[in-house]
This record gives C-alpha cells, sequence and structure tokens, in this order.
C-alpha cells in the first residue's frame, strides 16, 4: 500500500505543478471555440451574434457584394453595418469620384469599385468608434447627401440614417436641422469653382476649416419626388456655371453592366443597378421600423421598460462577421505590416492637414487691416486649431479600432457561399492542411479575384 500512496501523492504534486506553471487553477479546461452550424457553408449559427440577425439574413445580398470590399459590424445602435478596408485612413464619403448633372438632379459618380451600393442606397453613420459606417437600404437615389453652399464653397456630407424619404413629403428629417445636426467634418468642402473637376480629391478643403466654413455657408438640401424619381436638386446648376464659367450638361442615367466604377461618356453616366429580387432579399430598416411599430401597438399602453436578457447583457458592443473572400491561412505578419503602414499614413496625412492649415492661417493674419478683424481671425484659428486636435485624436482611435475589426473578420473568416462540403471533403481538407504543415507549406494563399460582374 506504501508504494501506491507514494505514487499517487506524486501524481497529486504533478498537476499542481502543471497548474502552477501554466498559471491555471485545478480543474481548468481550456475553452472551446463557439460551434458554428456549418463552418463551410453559408450559413452561421445566429449564437454567435447573440440573438441577433444573421448577416446574410439582414442584409441580404449586400452581404457577399461588399465584402471584397470590407467588413461587417453589428453595433446597438445601427445594426448590420460595414465600412471600407483598403481605403485612406482618413477615408469619407463621397469623396473618390465626381459631380454630374443628370436628369435626376446632382448624382454621384464613384470610382469605388463599391460606389454602385453605398453612394445611391442606404446612409452613412458618424461612428465615434469606427467613422464612417454604411448602413443598407433599398430605395435608389442619386446621391444621398446634405447641400451647404456660400462665400464661394460647396459642401456636401452624408445624411444620417434618421433620414428617410417620402414620396409624398420628400425628405424625413424626424426633426433633425440639418444645419446644425450634422457634425461640419463631415462635409466635404471644395471652391465653387472648382465644383466640376473629374477628380475632387485633390480640392478639398482641410476638415478643421469647416468649423469657420460652416459658419459663412447656408444649408441647400432639396430632393424632390417627379415622374418616379427622387431628384437631388442641391445647388442650382445656373450658380455653378457662372462660377466655373463652363455650361453644365445634363446627361442620361443608364444601367451599367461593371461595379467597378460609374462610367461616363459624352452624354451619358452608367451605374451598376441591381435587380429587385436581389433587393428584396435586404431586411432593410423600412421593414426594421415596421416590425418595431407593430410590436408597439400589440404592447399594452404602460408598461415599464424591458431588463434585457442575459444573451443582451452578455452581447458585446460590437460584433464582427466573418469575411467571406479571403483565403483559407491568414499570415498576421501580413497584416500587421499592413497595420503600420495605415498609421504611417495617417500620421503623413495629419501632418499635411496641419501644415495647410498653418498656412492658411499665416496668409489671414498678414491679410488682416485692423485689429478687430485680427481678434475675430484668431478666434477663429483657435477654433479650427482644436478642430484639428479633435481630428488627430478620433482619427488614431477609429483606424485602431477598424484595424482590430478587419483582424478579427479575417481570422474568423469563412469561404464565400455555396455548397457545403461533405464529411469527405471536410476530412480531405484537413488532411491536406496537415500535409502542407509538415512540408513547411503554410503560407498564405493569394486571394483568387472577385468574379467579373
Amino acid at each position: 500500500m506504501r508504494p501506491l500512496r507514494l505514487a499517487c501523492i506524486a501524481l497529486l504534486l504533478g498537476v499542481l505543478t502543471n497548474c502552477v506553471a501554466y498559471g491555471q487553477p485545478p480543474g481548468y479546461s481550456s475553452p472551446q471555440p463557439p460551434q458554428q452550424s456549418d463552418p463551410y457553408g453559408r450559413g452561421y449559427d445566429d449564437d454567435r451574434y447573440y440573438g441577433a440577425p444573421a448577416p446574410r439574413v439582414e442584409v441580404g445580398f449586400f452581404y457577399d457584394e461588399l465584402s471584397p470590399y470590407g467588413d461587417w459590424v453589428r453595433s446597438r445602435d445601427y445594426g448590420w453595418a460595414w465600412f471600407p478596408r483598403d481605403v485612406h485612413p482618413a477615408w469619407r464619403p463621397y469623396s473618390d469620384g465626381r459631380w454630374v448633372n443628370t436628369s435626376y438632379g446632382w448624382t454621384w459618380a464613384s470610382y469605388e469599385p463599391f460606389g454602385w451600393a453605398t453612394y445611391h442606397y442606404g446612409r452613412w453613420a458618424w461612428d465615434p468608434r469606427f467613422g464612417w459606417l454604411w448602413i443598407p437600404g433599398t430605395t435608389w437615389a442619386p446621391a444621398w447627401v446634405s447641400w451647404q453652399y456660400g462665400n464661394g464653397y460647396i459642401g456636401w456630407a452624408p445624411l444620417p440614417p434618421t433620414v428617410g424619404f417620402s414620396i409624398s413629403v420628400g425628405l424625413q428629417l424626424g426633426g433633425l436641422d440639418l444645419r446644425f445636426g450634422i457634425r461640419p467634418d463631415a462635409y466635404s468642402f471644395v471652391p465653387e469653382r472648382s465644383f466640376l473637376e473629374p477628380r475632387l480629391s485633390g480640392y478639398y478643403l482641410p476638415a478643421a476649416r469647416n468649423v469657420t466654413i460652416i459658419n459663412n455657408t447656408t444649408n441647400i438640401t432639396n430632393y424632390t419626388y417627379i415622374d418616379n424619381r427622387i431628384i437631388n436638386r442641391g445647388v442650382e446648376v445656373q450658380r455653378i456655371e457662372r462660377a466655373t464659367g463652363k455650361r453644365v450638361q445634363a446627361m442620361r442615367v443608364a444601367e451599367s453592366t461593371t461595379k467597378v466604377r460609374s462610367e461616363i461618356s459624352s452624354n451619358e453616366v452608367r451605374i451598376y443597378r441591381p435587380a429587385k429580387q436581389k433587393l428584396d432579399s435586404v431586411r432593410g430598416k423600412e421593414r426594421a421600423e415596421k416590425e418595431q411599430k407593430e410590436r408597439a401597438s400589440r404592447a399594452p399602453a404602460t408598461r415599464e421598460r424591458p431588463q434585457p436578457t442575459a444573451e443582451r447583457r452578455a452581447a458585446p458592443e460590437v460584433i464582427v462577421a466573418p469575411r467571406v473572400d479571403r483565403a483559407p491561412r491568414v499570415d498576421t505578419r501580413k497584416i500587421e505590416q499592413q497595420e503600420r503602414r495605415e498609421k504611417q499614413e495617417l500620421d503623413r496625412y495629419l501632418a499635411d492637414e496641419k501644415k495647410k492649415v498653418e498656412r492658411l492661417h499665416q496668409q489671414e493674419k498678414a491679410e488682416a487691416r485692423a485689429e478687430a478683424e485680427r481678434s475675430q481671425i484668431e478666434k477663429r484659428h483657435q477654433a479650427e486649431r482644436q478642430a484639428l486636435q479633435q481630428e488627430e485624436r478620433e482619427a488614431a482611435q477609429q483606424l485602431a479600432a477598424r484595424q482590430k475589426a478587419k483582424r478579427e473578420a479575417a481570422l474568423t473568416a469563412a469561404p464565400a457561399k455555396g455548397k457545403p462540403l461533405t464529411a469527405k471533403e471536410k476530412a480531405a481538407a484537413a488532411k491536406k492542411e496537415k500535409d502542407d504543415k509538415k512540408k513547411g507549406k503554410g503560407q498564405e494563399r493569394k486571394p483568387e479575384p472577385p468574379p467579373p460582374a
């Protein structure tokens, strides 16, 4: 019995030593990753979204269409929302493209491969964590923007998700005052003489100057509905012709077969528009609002605020959807290199913005004639310097949040939707992966380009 007792004591000491060495208490077992209903197919268990609908359920075909160009996150404020992946760290909507006058009014012709969706459907929300997030919608318009005009400048900013549209009323602001309800730095301002330039990105004023410009411009947002068309009036064509000295031609809007970018010819702009059956797959804000009203009408007139469920309490503030277009394995070193490049690019951009603002300040001080005028200028400059500092703080925080979401989306991704693999195919794939590791072939495979439209 004595040898047996010594063996048991030795075994117990070994277990305790192992637990201490790895910082784990006795009885600890490594947590297992959440199980997916079909990790190789199109579906994911809704449990991974804490009771929320899976992205394809809520945003329909937009999920797969936009995944090659950005990532989907679910927030408590907007539901499933999307942000672009390979863009400038200080990127903003309606910046890479141009304005053309069409039978729909001012129409945004985007040079970005996702522009056919994000600038003609849905709304953009400014999120303090990520920056700009696109909220899907199904109503097409030439653009969904708020306009500011005056003092030689024209500016536009994405309309927020709270702004709807009705055929009989037009824009439904829901009590929002566009003059004060949109952040000044959400606007892209250009000199009015540059409004028709084919590449507007080279004419934008520093965003820190917007706190001054916004007070010297007037909101001229104007949407109407004529002949089954949503018309974006915005700034008057005659004003643009006077400022630029050019005749503004009214172009025809035609449907394009390519999604890569808007195509512009001498008298026509072509923009891709999906079939109605695809748009019908989008749950959309309108349906969500309708369901909310129906639930409210069925509820008692007086009721206490419902307490959050256990799943709601456990849900994180932001949930990241898996990416559908990546290679089976991800090289984390490449992700780290990309993140460093993005940080360096943002630092260079912010340094350039600061230099531009300082040059403008010096020029305005030199042109000031009276002491009272110099005092007013200094007050404006102080507000602009504060706006620049706020931009620097927010840009760094939002870049870090987007990088974290992109990393999570890449590392938890699954192949694009399609026919699920059989058990035999899964076993073969697992064996191949094991053999590749033995042979030292664990490098990342280059993703295949998206299929042509």
